[in-house]
């Protein structure tokens, strides 16, 4: 009988999707107990969208490895987003219908948003919407934008890092990680490139990057990260409390904070298996939950109660 290998993936994803949940609720529905915002301080050191893609990176490597046929790599990704992100959009339709927001609106105002939404342009929000609720039906799907252009640009990332694997991925690893400085501490996000730049790959590009190579190179250096997530959560806490205003210490944080996030997955390994078996209700958690913030507050439910006129 093969030995059962055991990781925490799932336990991630789901701690991960639970973090945008969390920080949403808090934000959305104006929560102000200390406690809550405490916690939110906290867990705002954890950010769960670049978790998302650092896991993407190794896992769909792993994925596109077993097998590199481009038809079955594009079924399975077509049916790991796109049933879920539907049945979201229509659950999204009908509570903009219950809530009146489409009296008024015309045929071309809709159609783009709907094509978008249905395609590859989740990020797109339309006037029409941003009178309701938190001005946007379902904001966390910009993601989705950035993993579908995750999935196109493995297959090409392949093609060019077949040759010189480590001095091709370094050379993409500096250059995207200066994408993720230019629009986390340079960019003034006022103009429109900067705001489409902000929702598009290029600042998540290093963790998916950051991802790959270390599913590349797993043989030898999840050895060195296994087991020891106590020590690498200790010196990303220490640069954490630091906060040198310089790239070079930001580049070291997030390295320490992507070791950290992997030495997690590849220590006590069970845990996720004792916890959720294999279950993984991280995409239902995370593509569903704006839905309901929004209702609390189109209903006026916040933090205080409900809102009285």
């Amino acid at each position: 009988m093969n030995k059962v290998l055991y990781n925490n993936f799932n336990l991630l994803r789901l701690l991960a999707a639970l973090q945008v949940v969390y920080l949403h609720a808090v934000e959305h529905l104006h929560i102000k107990n200390e406690i809550a915002l405490f916690i939110g301080s906290i867990i705002s050191y954890f950010p769960g969208v670049p978790i998302f893609f650092l896991i993407s990176g190794y896992l769909i490597t792993m994925s596109y490895e077993k097998n590199p046929d481009i038809k079955e790599y594009t079924k399975n990704r077509v049916l790991r987003i796109f049933p879920g992100l539907y049945v979201s959009f229509f659950i999204g339709l009908i509570i903009l219908w219950y809530f009146g927001q489409f009296h008024g609106v015309g045929v071309m105002d809709v159609v783009p948003w709907v094509f978008a939404q249905l395609s590859f342009f989740q990020f797109y929000n339309p006037e029409f919407i941003r009178d309701f609720g938190v001005g946007v039906i379902n904001g966390s799907l910009w993601t989705i934008s950035v993993e579908l252009c995750f999935y196109i640009v493995l297959p090409l990332l392949y093609i060019f890092l077949k040759k010189d694997f480590f001095k091709r991925v370094s050379l993409l690893l500096i250059i995207s990680f200066g994408f993720y400085y230019y629009i986390n501490e340079i960019s003034s996000k006022t103009f429109i490139y900067e705001k489409l730049v902000q929702v598009s790959m290029l600042p998540y590009l290093f963790y998916f990057l950051f991802g790959i190579t270390l599913y590349k190179f797993k043989d030898n250096l999840i050895k060195y990260i296994e087991n020891k997530v106590l020590l690498f959560l200790g010196l990303y806490a220490i640069l954490c409390i630091l906060k040198f205003d310089i790239f070079l210490y930001d580049v070291v944080k997030q390295v320490v904070f992507s070791i950290f996030i992997f030495s997690f997955v590849f220590s006590y390994k069970s845990l996720s298996h004792k916890l959720l078996g294999n279950n993984d209700f991280t995409y239902g958690v995370y593509i569903y939950h704006m839905l309901i913030v929004n209702v609390m507050v189109e209903k006026g439910i916040s933090g205080g109660g409900y809102k009285t006129s």
